[in-house]
């Protein structure tokens, strides 16, 4: 199949590039001739404007990425003659544009060094560069953007499956690990943040939360910096998923949400639907929507108290909040009143506003998910 074809071979580019890019080997012959085939594509379809998912559009992202790692295929084919380069062809596809502030900001050392985990499980680790023994050896090798893409690769293999994976957001320099809800609502997602049995502590500092925290594989916090960079990469919806200690679970969904630059990290988050209730407040005085991430020592809020204080974690507090779900975790189920304050807060959940919740889940997804699958499967038949 020639869609199968350009996707592995788009997976080989992506590691072949690390271990030795601009070496004319046998493996970089061949991924120019599959560069002969997108470039006949390409003279009979439009790869800019493509629907995604879809034949033409893989063969115009494999040649953005030839382009990107420096792969001159017509220099290599045909040495003695002059050809059109990849940039000419795709000269209108113009990538996001750097932000070399934030990476600045981004990469100064927090003051709290205890407090951020970015060692073994953590969210700065390199993948090893070493070729890939079989199939899903080279999946694994591969850097996509995000859980979505991986949703893609492995349902072009046959083996859908959640866990832990690498992905590499535009302008991150190193693969973050994340963990990859593949069955909720069609799959896809991404997860930001989760909590199941309250082993990690979540009352930290802002460079903990702007770094992130915790394992992949168990309760974490991917990091604000890295939030915003997978946000900034596409439009994105936000799926949060509670449990209270009843077993009663509920959603709530908003259609967008984005959460800015550093160092406020301003949330945008809109259009609720689910069975939860919106803890973000959008049709209140009081709303979430447009406050910057405050934590305890950085107060950000609407507020005159201190909220990172006052709840017990870091979120989007304004001048008061119905939710925060990275407050203290209570497991005194006996114990849920104001003596003890706000715990893992989303108070549309049960309408109590000190009941703690025990599981949460957020986790993010392009908008274009649902269409960009649907073409792929109909590419399929």
């Amino acid at each position: 199949m020639w869609f199968l074809h350009v996707l592995v071979v788009t997976a080989v580019l992506q590691w072949s590039v690390v271990t030795g890019e601009g070496q004319a080997d046998q493996l970089t012959l061949s991924l120019c001739r599959v560069w002969e085939e997108c470039l006949e594509k390409a003279m009979v379809n439009d790869l800019e404007n493509s629907e995604l998912g879809t034949p033409e559009a893989i063969c115009g992202d494999f040649l953005d990425m030839l382009e990107k790692h420096g792969v001159d295929c017509g220099t290599l084919l045909y040495p003695e003659e002059e050809t059109a380069g990849v940039e000419q062809l795709l000269s209108s596809l113009e990538p996001l544009p750097g932000d070399e502030q934030q990476q600045q900001e981004s990469s100064s050392t927090p003051s709290d060094g205890d407090e951020t985990n970015k060692g073994e499980g953590g969210y700065k680790q390199l993948l090893p560069h070493n070729p890939p023994a079989n199939t899903d050896d080279l999946l694994r090798s591969t850097h996509f953007d995000d859980c979505s893409e991986w949703y893609t690769a492995q349902s072009i293999f046959g083996s859908i499956a959640s866990g832990v994976f690498s992905i590499k957001p535009a302008h991150v320099n190193d693969p973050i690990s994340v963990y990859c809800d593949q069955t909720t609502e069609g799959g896809g997602w991404t997860v930001i943040q989760r909590r199941f049995d309250g082993s990690l502590e979540f009352f930290r500092r802002f460079n903990a939360y702007q770094d992130g925290f915790g394992d992949s594989s168990s309760e974490y916090w991917l990091g604000l910096d890295n939030i915003y960079r997978i946000t900034a990469q596409n439009a994105y919806e936000l799926y949060i998923e509670l449990e209270d200690w009843s077993g009663n679970v509920k959603f709530a969904r908003y259609s967008s949400f984005s959460v800015g630059p550093g160092s406020d990290y301003t949330l945008s988050v809109g259009g609720y639907s689910g069975t939860a209730g919106d803890g973000f407040c959008l049709s209140f005085s009081s709303t979430n929507n447009g406050m910057k991430f405050s934590t305890r020592l950085h107060d950000r809020d609407t507020s005159s108290l201190s909220t990172g204080e006052f709840y017990g974690g870091g979120w989007w507090f304004g001048s008061s909040s119905l939710s925060d779900l990275n407050g203290p975790y209570f497991r005194d189920t006996d114990g849920f009143n104001d003596n003890n304050g706000y715990g893992v807060y989303w108070a549309p959940f049960t309408g109590d506003l000190f009941y703690s919740l025990k599981k949460t889940k957020m986790m993010v997804r392009p908008t274009d998910f649902s269409t960009r699958v649907a073409n792929m499967r109909q590419g399929k038949k």
